[in-house]
């Protein structure tokens, strides 16, 4: 191997080297000891703290946030932890945007692989501020930690004011309908001095001998709920609990419960919960989740302006339907129905529509 020339230094001294390798070598070992460019974490870069849930239960504050996904590749527990902080304030610089933090209080430090009062569940964590007052203005900032104690990055504040829960329902009626089951009740007055937008319901459904169930995962505006997921001649029970938006914060009252109602004989099967649209060629596929329940098949409509048109003349057995009659970066509206197993082959709700621009890439 040929030798190689290294001209080092501002003398201009040429070093002789037998190989490259040699010539790093020293170039590592002359480098001890001074200060180095700080290496990025990984392609994922630092871990960001979103999706950031507050809700005012029983006077208390409770946070709900997703775990980033360094958290799963740390090598050692305390490797990464969570710091929750917390600054009282008042309601005039809680809607301050540009006001900086006073008196912010460290409330915890949480590892989600370890043990505490706390819940990890989904790959979320829940937390309740318990030490809250009646009243009371907070911001919280939830953070994450090395293990030298360094501050990686930090939510945006979260303003929560514990303010009165709004009033529970006076009655929940639930009604069979051709359709499902109808629940109805009366959205109480929300207190005038409260700075709040709309009052919303969460409404949770079960059967008999089995656990509550979520049936609105988003809050549900309005006095009824048309349950059109409903296995006929079955019996369900429902609650609703109503929330006011406070701030950043979810304010929740407490649940009122109706009573077991049977369903139907017959109820038309409910629509896809999700539906979506993608360009395909010179195409549109739409794709579309099955219905749980037991189908004839499935009812595709596409909207063009006002225009709504059904694309299918019998009902389609399964996922995806081509959309051959479309044209170049032009948007549709897509929604599905299901349709029921047994005579008279009753179409249920449409599903929500779902729009998507048709792109021809070359």
């Amino acid at each position: 191997m040929r030798a190689c020339r290294f001209r080092i230094g501002k003398s201009g001294r040429t070093w002789l080297f037998r190989t490259p390798l040699m010539f790093a070598l020293v170039l590592a070992a002359g480098s001890c000891g001074k200060k180095m460019p700080p290496q990025p974490m990984g392609p994922e870069g630092p871990p960001q703290i979103t999706g950031i849930r507050a809700e005012v239960v029983d006077g208390h504050v409770r946070l709900t946030w997703p775990i980033p996904n360094i958290f799963h590749q740390k090598k050692r527990p305390g490797d990464l932890v969570f710091v929750i902080n917390r600054e009282q304030t008042d309601l005039e610089r809680a809607q301050c945007s540009e006001c900086p933090p006073e008196a912010v209080q460290t409330l915890l430090r949480l590892d989600p692989d370890g043990q505490g009062p706390w819940a990890v569940q989904h790959n979320t964590v829940q937390w309740t501020d318990t030490s809250t007052q009646p009243d009371g203005v907070y911001r919280y900032w939830i953070g994450v930690m090395d293990r030298r104690e360094r501050i990686l990055v930090q939510s945006a504040p979260v303003r929560v004011h514990v303010a009165s829960p709004p009033k529970s329902l006076k009655q929940v009626e639930t009604h069979a309908d051709q359709r499902g089951l109808l629940v109805r009740w009366d959205a109480p007055t929300s207190p005038a001095k409260t700075p709040d937008l709309q009052m919303a319901f969460l409404i949770e459904r079960r059967q008999k001998g089995l656990d509550w169930e979520p049936l609105n995962p988003e809050f549900f505006q309005g006095n009824s709920y048309l349950d059109t997921s409903v296995q006929p001649q079955y019996h369900y029970q429902y609650r609703v609990r109503p929330v006011r938006r406070v701030l950043d914060a979810d304010v929740v009252g407490a649940w009122t419960e109706g009573a077991f109602t049977k369903a139907p004989e017959k109820v038309p099967p409910p629509p896809p919960k999700t539906v979506w649209a993608v360009p395909s060629g010179d195409k549109m596929e739409v794709h579309w989740t099955e219905c749980p329940l037991p189908v004839a098949g499935y009812h595709v409509y596409r909207r063009d302006g006002k225009t709504i048109v059904r694309l299918t003349s019998d009902p389609l057995k399964n996922p995806p339907y081509v959309d051959a009659k479309v044209e170049p970066n032009k948007v549709y509206a897509y929604a599905v129905s299901s349709v029921s197993p047994d005579a008279p082959y009753k179409e249920g709700l449409l599903s929500k529509w779902v729009e998507a621009r048709h792109v021809r890439f070359k």
